[in-house]
C-alpha cells in the first residue's frame, strides 16, 4: 500500500492570516518607536553636560529600532507571501487531482 500525505490547507491559510496580522502590528510598533518616544530638550533636566549626549543617544537608538522593526516587517511579509505561494500551489494541485478523478 502506498503511503499518503496530505497538506492541511486550512493550517497554511491560518499561518498566512497570522503573518499578515503581525505585519499590521509591526506598523504600530514602528510608528511608536519613531514618533512617540521623543525626548525634547530639557526633558531630562538642564545644566549638565550629559543631557545632550543622552538625547542624541536616544535619537540614534530610536532610529535603529525603527529600522529593525521595518526589516522585521519585511521579513514577515516575505514569509507570508511565500506561504501564500505554497498554499496556492497545493490548492491548485488538489483541484487538478479532483478533476482528473471525475
Amino acid at each position: 500500500m502506498a503511503e499518503e500525505y496530505r497538506v492541511d490547507l486550512s493550517a497554511l491559510q491560518q499561518a498566512i492570516t497570522r503573518l499578515n496580522s503581525l505585519v499590521d502590528t509591526m506598523d504600530g510598533v514602528g510608528t511608536t518607536a519613531e514618533y512617540k518616544t521623543e525626548l525634547p530638550e530639557g526633558y531630562l533636566g538642564q545644566g549638565f553636560a550629559e543631557e545632550a549626549g543622552l538625547r542624541n543617544a536616544h535619537g540614534r537608538m530610536k532610529r535603529e529600532i525603527a529600522e529593525m522593526v521595518d526589516e522585521l516587517k519585511h521579513m514577515i511579509a516575505d514569509a507570508g507571501k511565500k506561504t501564500r505561494t505554497v498554499h496556492d500551489g497545493y490548492d491548485s494541485r488538489e483541484q487538478e487531482v479532483r478533476k482528473s478523478m471525475r
